[in-house]
């Protein structure tokens, strides 16, 4: 056998999917709407098409571009630039069996900050305004979240499944944060969890990763950690999670694997018959 080929049979016999190297798109017209049925209190409701003018309609009459052609902007500046476009392109990858993320794949993690601030609230007072503590089954204990778009509840009924089975509660048992008024490391843009629509958790058997732990660079090249992939307890935890609308860190090449984000315009139930 040649290397190539062995190394390719290695990597199949563990289980990685190492053919989606190429971040998946989300199919065409699909992203508008997807934004339209995930938050229905913000934007009116879905006609079948954005307006002419390239814009969908909020129902307190305001109109946001959809389109602001940054395509030709590098990765680095789409992260600081997304619009709403930019943060619908990518297809976020529910389930498992799961592919080693390819380079720039980070479905969920280009986000239009206006959008969030819009949703959540533009300051961290009016974001705690919003806050309710929410009952944490695993551990009895509870955790500050939006209550605004489901997100807050959508967390309830994660922590509800989760506590039904013992080994799988004793992963998420440990929150290490929820909202914090803040921006993500080394940069100028808002964490989710500055919203309050984002949880991390100590995982156990070193299956917490973070790609600034490692030393990696935002543009450079940062080797993933496979195993966090075929955890079967850990797959569970996040197919849970991903069932009320939340995307899970560890699918991007950036990865975060204690990092779960309300993200129902990319997961979930708002988007799983739009074409």
């Amino acid at each position: 056998m040649n290397q190539p080929a062995f190394i390719l049979w290695v990597l199949c016999s563990v289980g990685v999917n190492v053919w989606a190297q190429t971040p998946p798109q989300s199919p065409p017209g699909a992203g508008p709407q997807c934004l339209a049925q995930a938050y229905p209190d913000f934007w009116a409701p879905w006609r079948g098409e954005l307006a002419p003018d390239n814009t969908l309609t909020t129902r307190s009459g305001d109109s946001w571009v959809y389109n602001e052609l940054k395509d030709p902007l590098s990765q680095t500046a789409l992260l600081d630039q997304a619009d709403l476009m930019t943060q619908m392109a990518q297809a976020y990858p529910a389930g498992f069996p799961a592919a080693i993320p390819g380079p720039n794949q980070d479905p969920g993690r280009m986000r239009s900050e206006a959008l969030f601030k819009a949703l959540y609230g533009h300051t961290r007072e009016a974001v705690q305004h919003h806050l309710v503590s929410v009952p944490w089954a695993p551990n009895g204990r509870s955790l500050p979240f939006n209550r605004l778009h489901g997100a807050a509840s959508a967390l309830q009924r994660v922590g509800e499944s989760l506590a039904q089975h013992p080994e799988l509660a004793a992963y998420v048992r440990q929150p290490a944060g929820s909202f914090y008024w803040r921006n993500i490391a080394g940069t100028a843009r808002k964490s989710m969890h500055a919203f309050g629509a984002a949880v991390d958790f100590a995982l156990p058997r070193q299956l917490g990763r973070y790609w600034q732990w490692r030393g990696c660079k935002e543009d450079g090249p940062c080797p993933y950690p496979e195993a966090v992939l075929r955890d079967p307890l850990l797959q569970q935890v996040v197919l849970a999670f991903e069932k009320e609308g939340f995307i899970w860190g560890g699918k991007w090449a950036h990865f975060d694997t204690v990092h779960f984000e309300y993200r129902p315009e990319l997961v979930g139930s708002s988007c799983k018959n739009v074409k």
